[in-house]
């Protein structure tokens, strides 16, 4: 004996979703993705600019310094990269987890 269909009701929740609310609710789901991901790709490359620039001031102010040593300019490399790295950090850090909306 053949059932009856039970009619789909739109609003009814936990009920399956329209075509039309799927691609809408995707769609905005999809726009969330591409802003947190320029936003963090812009982060991460302005802190990586900020490290380039250190890391040649450091390089001009042991050029322009007669007494450094290999010792001084090799330090001053390695405090101008531990800086990227804190940096670099901090950003990581402060993203929301994978998902999860970030906080503005």
């Amino acid at each position: 004996m053949a059932q009856a269909k039970k009619p789909q009701q739109e609003e009814e929740p936990g009920g399956p979703m329209l075509p039309l609310q799927f691609g809408e609710q995707a769609r905005a789901l999809n726009e969330q993705i591409v802003e947190t991901a320029t936003r963090v790709g812009q982060d991460a490359l302005q802190r990586y600019v900020d490290w380039l620039q250190a890391v040649a001031d450091m390089q001009r102010t042991l050029a322009s310094s007669p007494q450094a040593s290999q010792m001084d300019w090799f330090a001053s490399m390695m405090k101008a990269k531990a800086d990227f790295n804190e940096q670099f950090a901090k950003m990581v850090g402060g993203m929301p987890p994978l998902g999860q909306q970030p906080q503005s």
